[in-house]
């Protein structure tokens, strides 16, 4: 299968990984924005500049007949698969496109109107928030499909065995973005050893590595690439519920991952885990042993394709 793969490129996206495993069973050219100095420095992301790369199709003005025109005589994609990364752009003369247009979205328990706005010109609609899959029907767009996010194990992977912090996180800490996990984080700060930064790729899985515990909070009740990345690093997952996202549906609690409902079972969980190095280990072991065998981005584009190749050949079959 021929895949066309728009996002706007940035290495430390779901999109990324996602064009690196398929590129090992399909077909990829991928065209679309890069994103640029002022959204790095903006997002704080200057970490991961030099790993920024250009498509193979750049952006211009989102025309895709003009899109068609650059492809290599007798390439022709089979799928238009756009990748949410944050940043929409404008794509017109989509007509042109004679295949399956699908999107892939990321973040529809953010700004869910504006991702409908976007997905209902598209056959095919994946979603990394669970609850949207209804969301997105009941507004009439038929054919969804929760596609969880996953892991790299070659980024993400375990770094080291040494443990340097009782817990770790690396994301955002920002009372604007999620004042409940600043606050819950700052508990955590008052207790125990806890470290934080704001670093990227193999970087961040060093942290998750050193780390007896990784604390989760998650945004809006999604659930976050960070619950895959902890469990590929070796590490003990601590996280909130986010229920309805399908968290308790993948992993099995107490086996892969540790829940807590509030702050006071949060400082309980965190206590007696860092106490009791045989059962957090064991623990840590099994979720790591889980996201390998089952939830790495590999998986991931096997899936998303597997569903493209039926919607493909219906499509077809009707021509």
């Amino acid at each position: 299968m021929n895949v066309l793969l728009s996002y706007t490129s940035n290495p430390r996206t779901t999109a990324a990984y996602f064009e690196k495993a398929m590129r090992k069973i399909c077909g990829v050219i991928t065209y679309g924005p890069t994103i640029n100095k002022e959204i790095l420095k903006k997002w704080n992301l200057m970490a991961v500049e030099e790993r920024v790369r250009d498509h193979q199709i750049p952006f211009m003005n989102g025309d895709m007949k003009s899109v068609l025109n650059q492809l290599p005589t007798g390439w022709d994609p089979d799928v238009f698969l756009f990748i949410d990364t944050g940043l929409f752009y404008s794509l017109t003369n989509m007509s042109a496109l004679k295949c399956i247009k699908a999107c892939y979205m990321i973040d529809a328990h953010i700004n869910f109107d504006a991702h409908f706005e976007f997905a209902r010109n598209y056959d095919v609609v994946f979603t990394a928030y669970k609850p949207a899959v209804k969301k997105f029907k009941d507004r009439g767009i038929e054919n969804v499909f929760w596609i969880p996010p996953a892991c790299d194990p070659e980024i993400h992977g375990k770094k080291t065995e040494e443990k340097l912090y009782d817990i770790g996180f690396v994301g955002i800490l920002n009372p604007e973005f999620n004042a409940e996990r600043v606050r819950l984080f700052n508990e955590l700060k008052q207790r125990f050893n806890v470290y934080y930064e704001r670093c990227f790729l193999e970087k961040m899985a060093e942290v998750f590595s050193r780390s007896k515990i990784v604390f989760n909070k998650s945004v809006q009740g999604g659930l976050a690439m960070r619950v895959f990345e902890v469990l590929a690093s070796g590490s003990m997952l601590l996280t909130d519920e986010a229920r309805g996202s399908g968290l308790t549906e993948l992993f099995q609690e107490r086996k892969h991952i540790v829940i807590y409902r509030d702050e006071k079972e949060l400082l309980e969980l965190a206590d007696y885990y860092i106490r009791n190095d045989g059962e957090r280990e064991y623990i840590a072991i099994e979720g790591m042993e889980k996201v390998l065998k089952e939830h790495t981005y590999d998986h991931r584009a096997e899936e998303m394709i597997r569903t493209l190749s039926v919607f493909n050949k219906l499509a077809n079959c009707v021509h």
